[in-house]
């Protein structure tokens, strides 16, 4: 097999492993075991590499190599502040451009994902995301949909986290359905807020949780110098009460 068409092959694995969370954040790729993995060169693995890099998916380091990529709060705010500003401009050419034809094959997608979500399949990630690109696909704008599937799939670890909180899947099978429902009376006001709702739920809970671990982190720390005073506090000499 052609080299470039090896490291195609392996990236579009690796990026699917990275979007399903297979392969977790901040997991470490060491090259020796993804040569194994997939069968290929070095060199092969080192160009899926930086492709996958050049599409925000893992961050390579001096002597540390590659990681799968993480966000942090600054890195989440700014993401998501383009992301909410493109994807309203893109609701409003939707509606503009959508054809009859295309919100009935938008419905039979979002059946196909229901199922998927339901049954909670191993593909339903995958399906959530082809909904959502037919449906930006449907503003007419290439770039706009480059830029949207961009800055989608660079925060896929903040997406990822929200199929795991408790009654989210069925939460956003009635966001989704409320989305086809606006687009289909062609309602942009009501549109634009239920396209914000969507992107900004997955942002909220994970910089909740996010919070969360500081505020663990920050806790534990104030244990330690506790522990130290009572070890040195004064009149308590080992043999005495």
């Amino acid at each position: 097999m052609i080299p470039a068409v090896q490291s195609t092959r392996v990236m579009q694995e690796m990026e699917a492993a990275i979007l399903s969370g297979a392969l977790k954040p901040r997991e470490r790729l060491v090259e020796m075991d993804l040569i194994s993995r997939y069968g290929v060169s070095r060199t092969v693995i080192r160009e899926a590499l930086q492709r996958l890099e050049a599409r925000g998916l893992i961050r390579t380091a001096p002597f540390r190599g590659a990681t799968v990529a993480d966000l942090t709060g600054e890195e989440i705010d700014e993401l998501y502040f383009a992301r909410v500003a493109i994807e309203k401009t893109a609701a409003g050419l939707i509606l503009y451009n959508i054809r009859p034809e295309e919100i009935q094959r938008l419905k039979a997608l979002l059946r196909e994902l229901e199922s998927h979500l339901r049954r909670k399949t191993p593909q339903m990630i995958e399906k959530d995301l082809e909904f959502h690109r037919a449906v930006y696909q449907t503003c007419r704008n290439r770039y706009l949909c480059e830029i949207i599937d961009f800055l989608r799939t660079k925060a896929h670890i903040v997406g990822y986290n929200a199929w795991s909180l408790p009654q989210r899947i069925e939460q956003s099978i009635l966001e989704h359905r409320a989305i086809l429902r606006a687009i289909e009376e062609r309602n942009r006001p009501r549109l634009e807020k239920l396209v914000v709702k969507h992107i900004t739920f997955s942002k909220r809970s994970y910089q909740t949780q996010l919070k969360g671990l500081d505020q663990r982190a920050g806790d534990a720390g104030r244990q330690v110098p506790g522990i130290i005073r009572k070890k040195i506090r004064p009149g308590k000499s080992k043999g005495k009460p």
